[in-house]
C-alpha cells in the first residue's frame, strides 16, 4: 500500500501532467519582402538571385549560397550562384518575440516553392543541400527552381527574458548597417544552441512561384494591377525612380479585393521631394504599422530597405500580401504558440516599362560597339540584369511588328 506521502506525490505528479505549468503569453511579429521582376506583359522573369543588400559574414547558409554576387565582372573570380529559374527573391524576413518572461521555443517555417538558403542564428534543422545532389556546387550543376521545391528551416532557441535581453551584447565585429537596423529595443533576444544570439530570427531564400499580384504596362505606359492572391491586398504603393534622379509615387490605401483590377496612368503619379522624401517615409511607416507591426518594427523595415526600395532607378509596386497568402507560401508553426501573430510580408514587384524594353532592345541589337557595351554592362552589373536579358531575348524572338507594339 502507498503511504500518505506517496499518495500525495502521485496526485501532484498526475495533476502536473494533466495541468502543465502555464506557458508564457507572448506575441510574435514578422516582416519581410518578396522581390520579383516582370516584363510589360506581366510575365515574371528569372535571374533575380543577385543580392542588393549584403549579409554579414556570420550568417549561416547552404554550401555556395553565402554571397550572391551583385555583378559578375569579366575576369572576376566570383562564381555565380548554383541556381536556375529563380523568379522570386525572398529577402530578410525577421521574426521578433515580445514576452514578459523567458521561455524555450521551437520554430518551424516552410517555404512552398523555394529554398531557405541563408539564416541566423544557427538552426536546429531544415532542408539540406548535400554534395552530389542536384544542387551541388560548383556549376554547371544547379538547383533548378522550375521544378517543384519545398524548403524549410527549424530553430530551437531560448527566448531571453527582458532583463536578460537588455544585458546581452548583440554587437558583432561583422555587423553591417542594414543588419543592425532590424534590431529593435522592444524585442526579446533569442539564443540558439551554439550560443549565438540576436534580436530576431532571420532567414532569406530563393524560389519560383507566383506571389499573386499581376502587373502589366500598356503601350501608353498605363500600369495595371490584378489581384490574383485569393485574398484582400490591404495596401499598395507605386513608386518610380527616374534616370535623372527625380521620383514620383502614389499610394493606394483602399483594399484591393480578390480578382479586382486597378489602373494607373503615368499622369496619376505625383512628383516626390528631391533628396530624402520624409513624407514618403512617414506614410509607408504609418501604413505598415497600421497592419499590426509596432512603429519601431515598421520603421526598422523601411530603414533597412530604404536604399534598395527608393534610391535605385525603376518602376516598382509595393503591396502587402494577404495573411492567407503569406501562410500558404511560408507556413509557420511555433511551440508554445503565441497569443498573437502578426506577419507582414511586402511584395516588391519590379515592373519594366515598354519604353525601357524598346530602348534596351535597340542597345542589344545595335551594330554600334559602344551601345553593345552599354547593354553588356547593364546585364552584367545591374542587380536585375539577368532578368532584363531574358525579357529582351523574348522580344528578339518575336516578329518585329509584335515586339514594336
Amino acid at each position: 500500500m502507498l503511504s500518505d506521502d506517496m499518495k500525495t506525490s502521485v496526485l501532484l505528479t498526475s495533476a502536473a501532467f494533466l495541468f502543465p505549468p502555464s506557458l508564457p503569453g507572448y506575441d510574435l511579429h514578422e516582416w519581410g519582402t518578396f522581390t520579383t521582376v516582370a516584363g510589360s506583359d506581366g510575365v515574371l522573369l528569372s535571374g533575380v538571385q543577385r543580392e542588393e543588400e549584403a549579409l554579414p559574414d556570420f550568417v549561416r547558409h547552404h554550401p555556395g549560397f553565402h554571397h550572391v554576387p551583385h555583378a559578375i565582372r569579366a575576369g572576376s573570380k566570383s562564381m555565380p550562384l548554383p541556381v536556375s529559374h529563380v523568379t522570386v527573391k525572398m529577402e530578410t524576413p525577421v521574426i521578433y518575440f515580445h514576452s514578459d518572461e523567458g521561455f524555450r521555443a521551437e520554430v518551424k517555417v516552410g517555404f512552398q516553392g523555394g529554398s531557405i538558403s541563408q539564416w541566423f542564428p544557427e538552426r536546429s534543422g531544415g532542408e539540406t543541400v548535400e554534395p552530389g545532389s542536384a544542387a551541388a556546387f560548383p556549376p554547371p550543376s544547379f538547383l533548378d527552381f522550375s521544378k517543384p521545391y519545398h524548403g524549410s528551416i527549424e530553430w530551437e532557441v531560448d527566448v531571453l527574458s527582458p532583463p536578460e535581453s537588455r544585458n546581452t551584447v548583440l554587437f558583432k565585429p561583422g555587423d553591417l548597417l542594414q543588419w543592425t537596423r532590424a534590431r529593435i529595443p522592444e524585442a526579446n533576444v533569442v539564443r540558439a544552441g551554439d550560443g549565438s544570439t540576436e534580436g530576431f530570427l532571420f532567414y532569406r531564400g530563393l524560389g519560383n512561384f507566383e506571389p499573386g499580384l499581376r502587373t502589366t504596362v500598356a503601350a501608353d505606359e498605363t500600369l495595371s494591377l490584378h489581384n490574383d492572391t485569393g485574398g484582400i491586398i490591404p495596401y499598395l504603393l507605386i513608386y518610380e525612380k527616374m534616370s535623372d534622379g527625380s521620383s514620383r509615387w502614389l499610394q493606394h490605401g483602399d483594399p484591393l479585393l480578390p480578382g479586382n483590377d486597378l489602373r494607373f496612368p503615368e499622369s496619376k503619379l505625383r512628383s516626390g521631394k528631391p533628396g530624402f522624401d520624409d513624407e514618403l517615409y512617414s506614410e509607408l511607416v504609418r501604413h505598415l504599422a497600421g497592419q499590426g507591426l509596432l512603429p519601431s518594427e515598421s520603421a526598422a523595415m523601411v530603414q533597412t530597405w530604404w536604399q534598395s526600395y527608393f534610391d535605385t532607378p525603376g518602376l516598382r509596386v509595393f503591396w502587402v500580401l494577404p495573411a492567407s497568402r503569406t501562410s500558404a507560401i511560408l507556413p509557420l508553426r511555433v511551440e508554445p504558440a503565441p497569443e498573437t501573430t502578426i506577419r507582414i510580408l511586402v511584395g516588391r514587384s519590379e515592373v519594366i516599362r515598354p519604353r525601357s524594353e524598346q530602348a534596351w532592345l535597340a542597345l542589344a541589337t545595335s551594330e554600334i560597339p559602344e551601345e553593345r557595351r552599354q547593354w553588356a554592362s547593364l546585364v552584367g552589373l545591374d542587380r536585375f540584369g539577368l532578368a532584363y536579358a531574358e525579357r529582351i531575348k523574348s522580344l528578339q524572338s518575336r516578329p518585329k511588328e509584335t515586339a514594336a507594339r
